[in-house]
């Protein structure tokens, strides 16, 4: 959502009310996920949306494509499949997992220009434990194993 930003974009992030206001505080358009989320995408962006990012999969490629994203426009880090039925892309952190992309944002977060916000952080040994909060897929930034 951040680098998005930084490019100029409008970002809209579903989100269950009780996320809306860590969502605005980032600069991001919250919208309720649900029966009727594409009717109220479009009226958050004016009508039209240019890119679609899924890191949930569960219909959401589907969703994009019935928004008029075109699907190079599409990135699913999760839904594979519905990927290859419409020719979606399945991008994932892995592909910028290079030295280039990450010396870059470790120099805009030294900055102060990319938060990078702590959910929690975990002793090693308690691996299990942050596992299961990764799971439950509502943290608000990463969670943190310390050795």
């Amino acid at each position: 959502m951040q680098l998005a930003q930084r490019r100029g974009a409008t970002v809209i992030g579903l989100a269950s009310e009780q996320n809306h206001a860590w969502l605005k505080d980032r600069g991001v358009i919250p919208v309720e996920y649900g029966q009727d989320v594409a009717e109220r995408i479009r009226q958050a962006s004016g009508g039209h949306v240019d890119a679609f990012i899924d890191t949930f999969g569960d219909g959401y490629v589907e969703l994009a494509v019935e928004l008029g994203v075109r699907p190079e426009r599409i990135n699913t880090i999760s839904d594979w499949q519905a990927a290859a039925r419409v020719g979606a892309r399945t991008y994932g952190e892995g592909a910028a997992a290079c030295a280039v992309v990450l010396g870059a944002l470790a120099r805009l977060a030294a900055r102060g220009e990319l938060e990078v916000p702590i959910a929690r952080t975990y002793p090693l040994e308690r691996v299990r434990d942050a596992f299961r909060e990764l799971e439950r897929r509502h943290t608000h930034g990463k969670i943190v194993l310390r050795p």
